[in-house]
């Protein structure tokens, strides 16, 4: 099959489960052309069967932005036109969806467009008043939707008055990428003592992943159990946490790592990632964390209870219950045999729900469904 992918480049999921897509797709023989202003962080241009199409910016004097959302429409008729492409995948509802719709309006070669919604696409994005009617066109005139949770299904269907089928098809993992193995002694040793456990969360420091409860309620633990907390990624609200360490009295007890893009390199070092989010579609990190044995305390909103099995691969409680959060730590911290029976279940669940093979099957499905919805006088050209 002759599939096209278009994705935004960032660390965040939707790039990453756009990437690892393609990469399980091309594994399988396809033919898959990957459309995004940047190559993404961990696409392997190696892989036979995968070429990246660079989306260069318009720029015109008379406009004062980078015409992207034309350009991006430009580029997906010209690959559709080039290689022949039989479907086209759109992970983002906005602009990816859009512009793939309009593609296809434009193009001589009809294609169908399957549309993954990840999450800030419909939850953030797509609520904004302006954005809102093209949000809503785009699901209602893909050939066919997924979407990462059930929980997400019920959103859009709720929030966007949709009557539309929406197929859910979970995140998935690599297991040969993020695993147990996978720790460096080397990297443990420089992030914390040998009798100090490791606390980790990831973040892109906004206010939806609610980093001052994760700092208040490592204090908390961390004043009955010896452990410091790592914390990996950056964002706006950076500086504001560092602050807030000091007037916690943890200071000394917080790293600051920054962004990383081989978190698989980080997790395995982790006795427990913490992750109280406020919104989660899904929460990508989670499911890596359990793939590498780690338990998880987090937070027990939106998609999450599809993800980790609560009381199984690890502990969940409301976002802002401090004092939950930080119990659910101390006994994770304080009972090593507790924390690896989590950890290895953990590992297991990753396996049997969340395994790449799978998904990748799914998704097919979905492209080979899609083309069979195009009219018969639409077929190859």
């Amino acid at each position: 099959m002759r599939i096209g992918i278009v994705c935004h480049p960032s660390v965040g999921g939707s790039g990453l489960v756009a990437t690892e897509l393609a990469h399980g797709l091309a594994k399988q023989g396809h033919e898959v052309h990957v459309i995004s202003s940047e190559p993404p962080f961990k696409l392997s241009r190696q892989l036979a069967g995968i070429q990246f199409h660079l989306v260069e910016a318009i720029h015109y004097p008379l406009f004062q932005d980078p015409l992207y959302t034309f350009a991006l429409t430009a580029k997906i008729v010209e690959v559709v036109e080039q290689f022949r492409l039989e479907v086209m995948h759109a992970h983002y509802s906005i602009p990816h969806s859009l512009c793939a719709y309009l593609a296809s309006q434009i193009t001589e070669r009809p294609f169908p467009v399957v549309t993954t919604i990840h999450g800030t696409d419909v939850t953030v994005v797509g609520q904004d008043r302006p954005l809102y009617p093209l949000n809503r066109f785009s699901i209602l005139n893909s050939t066919v939707v997924t979407t990462v949770s059930a929980f997400q299904r019920q959103h859009i269907q709720r929030h966007f008055q949709v009557t539309k089928a929406i197929e859910v098809i979970h995140n998935f993992i690599d297991l040969s990428v993020f695993h147990p193995q996978g720790a460096d002694p080397g990297l443990r040793a420089s992030l914390a003592a040998p009798e100090e456990k490791v606390v980790m969360h990831v973040s892109n420091f906004r206010p939806v992943k609610n980093t001052d409860t994760v700092l208040q309620s490592f204090a908390l633990a961390c004043a009955q159990v010896p452990a410091k907390l790592v914390l990996l990624g950056d964002g706006p609200d950076l500086e504001a946490c560092q602050a807030r360490c000091h007037q916690l009295g943890i200071a000394d007890r917080v790293r600051f790592v920054g962004k990383v893009q081989q978190v698989e390199r980080y997790l395995p070092a982790a006795d427990c990632l913490l992750q109280p989010s406020y919104r989660e579609s899904f929460c990508m990190v989670l499911l890596e964390a359990m793939a590498c044995a780690v338990p998880t305390v987090s937070s027990n909103v939106d998609g999450i209870p599809e993800v980790v099995a609560d009381g199984e691969t690890g502990f969940t409680a409301a976002p802002d219950d401090v004092e939950a959060l930080a119990a659910h730590l101390m006994r994770l911290l304080g009972d090593d045999a507790l924390a690896r029976r989590m950890g290895q279940a953990g590992r297991r669940r990753a396996a049997s729900c969340f395994a790449a093979e799978e998904k990748v099957e799914q998704y097919l499905a979905c492209y080979r469904r899609a083309i069979g919805q195009l009219a018969p006088d639409q077929g190859e050209v």
